[in-house]
């Protein structure tokens, strides 16, 4: 008996040559790309259904990578029309998609998605690869861009896991407690505290629902960082030491943030050497050290550079201001360049370094280069902790760096 056609892999030519023949709206003479083609799926979507909150149906360029593998044959109904817009086509058959056997799997209505049964897989996999792309959000665009999308879909989980089959429940969970550390750590970066600590506390209620090891453990290093900020190390210690609990089960570039947390916790509680200790052997996990997972998973950002710039602050915290420069001078320049806040974090603990060596001058320039990164960047807890440090070199106005960095962060504040 021959297979059916929807059991067998076949790549989709003809929807790939539709994409092909269209020309690129961004790059003269060129074929228009899948992330394109993405794009103009997600304005298609919006004009649709304007007024409606259709986020959860955006697509991007692994969906259209899928579609022309022929991985995926029949997308939700609202995406095919936008697909047909987009791609000038009367029919789904006219690009390549049919469901046989099965009938629509997602539908709009009102202000929210709403999955049939059969849709709630390609709804996962969606919110995985919005997660995905609020992550890139904040590193391009800055925390306060990517709150807003991290919102929305919040609201939209918190809607669906009010009807989720038992099946997806704790996939849909996992993704839930993912998404709430998310708006932990925005709220945080642009310095509301209250925000930050709830979204915590949720996402760490969603982890443990489906005892999700990795979800619980990064929801704990999350509030390990919130004590330290706002100044109780003995709790932020307590806390590292819990979320090290899981350190097994993790994946190397978290296993290295944690230990990073946890030195930094007891550097300021005063246990230099087992800080210092813990850093030497994070280098053993750092995310620049292991080939593995895109830039967006958990602690992809803990590279040996950011583990350096730690040490940085872990002997400033020491009374070590001179080698705390030392280090810093190192770890500055093995910081990505997309990882704003961490450099301009470096910045400013190099920045401290330089007053507590009794170089004020050094410190206003080093804090002035570290202001407009932060601005960039969205930074509103770094552009705070600029202004104390501000605070602490203002006796100095008479010197000229110090008096212009003043007067720019005048400006800023």
């Amino acid at each position: 008996m021959p297979r059916h056609p929807e059991t067998t892999i076949t790549p989709n030519a003809i929807l790939a040559g539709a994409r092909r023949r269209l020309p690129s709206p961004l790059r003269d003479g060129q074929r228009m790309s899948r992330a394109e083609l993405a794009d103009a799926v997600n304005a298609a979507l919006d004009r649709t259904y304007p007024g409606q909150n259709v986020t959860a149906y955006y697509v991007d360029f692994r969906w259209v990578g899928k579609l022309e593998r022929g991985e995926h044959r029949w997308p939700s109904e609202a995406r095919r029309t936008a697909l047909r817009q987009v791609l000038d086509a009367a029919t789904d058959a006219d690009l390549g998609l049919y469901s046989p056997r099965r009938t629509d799997a997602q539908h709009v209505s009102g202000n929210a998605v709403h999955p049939r049964p059969e849709g709630w897989d390609e709804t996962v996999h969606l919110l995985r690869g919005q997660w995905h792309l609020l992550v890139q959000n904040d590193k391009m665009f800055g925390p306060e861009y990517a709150l807003i999308g991290v919102t929305k879909q919040l609201t939209s989980i918190e809607n669906l896991l009010g009807n989720v089959p038992q099946a997806f429940r704790p996939t849909l969970l996992r993704l839930a407690a993912q998404y709430a550390e998310s708006a932990a750590w925005l709220n945080q970066s642009l310095n509301d505290h209250v925000a930050g600590i709830h979204w915590t506390r949720t996402a760490l209620t969603w982890a443990r629902q489906i005892a999700d090891p990795t979800m619980t453990a990064w929801g704990i290093y999350r509030s390990s960082q919130q004590r330290l900020a706002s100044g109780d190390s003995a709790q932020a210690v307590e806390q590292a030491e819990a979320a090290l609990l899981y350190d097994q089960q993790l994946p190397a570039p978290m296993r290295a943030a944690l230990r990073v947390q946890h030195a930094h916790s007891l550097a300021a509680e005063g246990e230099h050497r087992e800080a210092m200790r813990l850093l030497d052997e994070a280098h053993r996990w750092a995310a620049d050290r292991h080939a593995g997972k895109p830039e967006g998973e958990h602690a992809s950002y803990c590279t040996s550079g950011y583990i350096e710039a730690h040490r940085g602050a872990c002997l400033q915290l020491a009374q070590r201001p001179h080698e705390a420069l030392t280090v810093l001078d190192q770890a500055l320049p093995a910081i990505p360049p997309l990882h704003r806040q961490d450099f301009a974090s470096a910045l400013l603990s190099k920045a401290a370094a330089h007053a507590s060596a009794n170089q004020p001058d050094l410190a206003a320039t080093t804090a002035h280069a570290a202001l407009p990164i932060a601005r960039q960047a969205g930074a509103r807890r770094i552009l705070q902790q600029l202004a104390q440090l501000g605070a602490a070199v203002g006796e100095h106005r008479q010197l000229p760096d110090v008096r212009a960095f003043l007067d720019d962060l005048t400006e800023t504040t």
